[in-house]
């Protein structure tokens, strides 16, 4: 299993626009963060996690050559507002490409997105996607993929677990509380990347401390926090965190 963090931002992205905090103006590459996304090859499949407005510099940045499936974690701009540029993937593949989500989020993108399932637009014109209402986990090729229910604030959205050859890891960009009934999907991890906003608590996010928190709970081999606000200076938080818990940075590739 090999992962890329595509993305490792909060919804402004980092610089934000108009700041001139220290952060937003830093000159190391791993302040600069695009909005949250993930992809992760496995058992022969190529799939992405969420696709953010930044997604088209995301795929040319960090060499993306192909997509077999798409999951989306929630309908929020900051993670589907790049979803037109799929229509690349489909053209060069020459296929409809499966996009999951819940059912309340595919009725949003089905929105959003109307033109989509318009048989008028050539081939390549739009993206060539099968909606999927994920409810239950799925098989694609050798990889098991299970939604894993959480709250955004006062939204039940999904993170993702992804089981291959013995490999596992779980993916939560967004959120602010983890059910009792997801845990048990969170144990034996080789691998956790979780929502870590902002050293301040927020209503819909874990901040920073929240975060550690519930890494320490699940205590995976590897930990990562993700979705972070230009409060966090790179180097600076991951001192705080020590070696149990990476501040990502996009572009990171890691090898299973």
């Amino acid at each position: 299993m090999k992962f890329t963090f595509l993305g490792t931002g909060t919804s402004h992205g980092i610089p934000m626009i108009g700041c001139s905090c220290e952060v937003c103006t830093s000159n190391n590459e791993k302040n600069k963060r695009r909005r949250c996304s993930l992809y992760v090859v496995a058992g022969g499949q190529h799939i992405v996690f969420d696709t953010p407005p930044d997604f088209r510099d995301q795929v040319l940045s960090f060499g993306v050559k192909r997509v077999d499936a798409v999951f989306l974690t929630h309908p929020h701009a900051d993670h589907i507002y790049g979803f037109d540029d799929i229509r690349r993937f489909s053209d060069l593949q020459k296929t409809h490409i499966p996009v999951y989500g819940s059912p309340e989020t595919i009725r949003q993108m089905r929105i959003k997105f109307d033109y989509v399932d318009k048989a008028s637009h050539s081939f390549g014109g739009v993206p060539r996607v099968t909606f999927i209402n994920q409810t239950g986990p799925i098989t694609l090729g050798d990889i098991l993929i299970t939604p894993l229910p959480v709250w955004h604030g006062k939204d039940f959205i999904l993170g993702f677990r992804i089981d291959s050859n013995g490999q596992r890891l779980a993916y939560i960009p967004d959120c602010s509380a983890i059910p009792k009934e997801t845990f048990p999907y969170l144990e034996n991890l080789d691998v956790m990347i979780l929502d870590g906003l902002r050293p301040e608590n927020h209503p819909t996010h874990f901040s920073t401390k929240e975060c550690i928190e519930q890494l320490k709970r699940i205590g995976a081999k590897q930990s990562f926090m993700t979705h972070l606000t230009h409060n966090s200076e790179h180097h600076k938080l991951q001192i705080q965190l020590g070696e149990m818990i990476t501040v990502p940075w996009d572009g990171l590739q890691v090898v299973l």
